[in-house]
């Protein structure tokens, strides 16, 4: 049978043998260290990650291990050999129980094979369907992104955030969220329009990636804030991106229709480095967006909280990056730069 959209089907019958296994399946536990992984891929696309129970958890793409391995940053490569399976998958299955599949396994099955362009696209067995992980794995890429920026959105944001936090219970890793808000965003919108807003949000999401580390996790949390999940940052150490985002951003050199857009952005972080089993993310969370509110209410653009057994607990101001020579901002004085609304009154 052929239907308007070209898709093919295929009545049959699937047959489960005991022989010779063509096709090796990798399947690890989610904690287990790329290295280690990597020594047993040999030529598999995939490796299933399963959960602690022993459940699948997700499918990790083989080339995205390798090119976390093989990053020319030495420290940065270092850290992925020890960064968990886990890490790198962008879905994580539902952890329902297997009575909920409606499907029971057995030696043979009556199915309907489906296939496009005479290309197996999936199959349909009883009340279910199983459709081919490679046509499905770009389109949950997409629905887990934020469709201008191309980071991860919100919902992908904090699913990492909890899992992160579970791992740093167990490891001991400190975890910190980094809020950066932009400054005046709507007065460029207003006065220069929509456009040329996109351009601006499309100019900080590539900055933050570039100003983070590979294993941090960037994602547009809605409007004109994003957020940066900083993983294993020593006390004190969360001041270094905060930096990097701040000399990142002030060297934009943003033009748009021939006018040039200062960019600026106001900074709030917060790190745990112990005690997770007494806390939330959402708590963390709370803490970097009240430093984001002493941040937009004095002249320090940056404030961070550091949590734990050894830490105040007490919001401060982290020290300016420096100013740059003002060479490097043309016509634009770095007064300017940090306080954009002059440029429009």
């Amino acid at each position: 049978m052929v239907t308007l959209n070209h898709l093919n089907r295929r009545d049959g019958r699937l047959e489960l043998t005991d022989g010779d296994r063509r096709t090796h399946v990798i399947c690890l536990p989610g904690d287990t260290p790329l290295e280690t992984v990597a020594s047993a891929l040999g030529g598999q696309r995939y490796v299933i990650a399963t959960s602690g129970d022993g459940r699948v958890a997700g499918l990790v793409a083989a080339a995205q291990i390798r090119q976390r391995l093989e990053s020319p940053n030495e420290i940065e490569r270092r850290r992925w050999m020890q960064m968990p399976l886990s890490a790198l998958l962008n879905v994580t299955f539902s952890s329902s129980g297997s009575d909920q599949a409606p499907v029971r396994l057995r030696n043979r099955l009556d199915c309907v094979a489906l296939t496009e362009d005479d290309r197996l696209f999936g199959i349909a067995v009883d009340d279910d369907i199983f459709l081919s992980w490679q046509r499905l794995e770009s389109l949950l890429s997409v629905a887990l992104s934020d469709p201008l920026t191309g980071l991860l959105n919100r919902l992908s944001y904090e699913r990492r955030l909890m899992e992160e936090w579970s791992r740093a219970a167990r490891t001991g890793m400190s975890v910190g969220v980094v809020i950066v808000d932009l400054d005046s965003f709507k007065r460029i919108n207003d006065t220069l329009g929509h456009p040329a807003g996109d351009a601006v949000l499309l100019g900080v999401a590539n900055e933050l990636e570039v100003s983070t580390r590979s294993y941090d996790v960037v994602a547009r949390f809605g409007g004109d804030e994003f957020v940066a999940l900083c993983l294993g940052c020593a006390p004190g150490d969360i001041a270094i991106p905060i930096r990097r985002i701040q000399q990142g951003i002030a060297g934009m050199d943003l033009v748009f229709d021939g006018c040039p857009i200062p960019v600026a952005v106001s900074i709030g972080a917060a790190v745990r480095h112990a005690d997770f089993d007494k806390s939330d993310p959402r708590e963390l969370f709370s803490a970097a967006d009240e430093c984001l509110y002493h941040a937009k209410a004095s002249a320090e653009s940056a404030w961070k909280v550091e949590l734990g057994p050894d830490c105040s607990g007490i919001p401060e101001p982290v020290s300016p990056m420096g100013t740059r020579p003002p060479s490097l901002y043309g016509s634009t004085t770095p007064a300017a730069v940090s306080h954009p609304e002059k440029l429009f009154d």
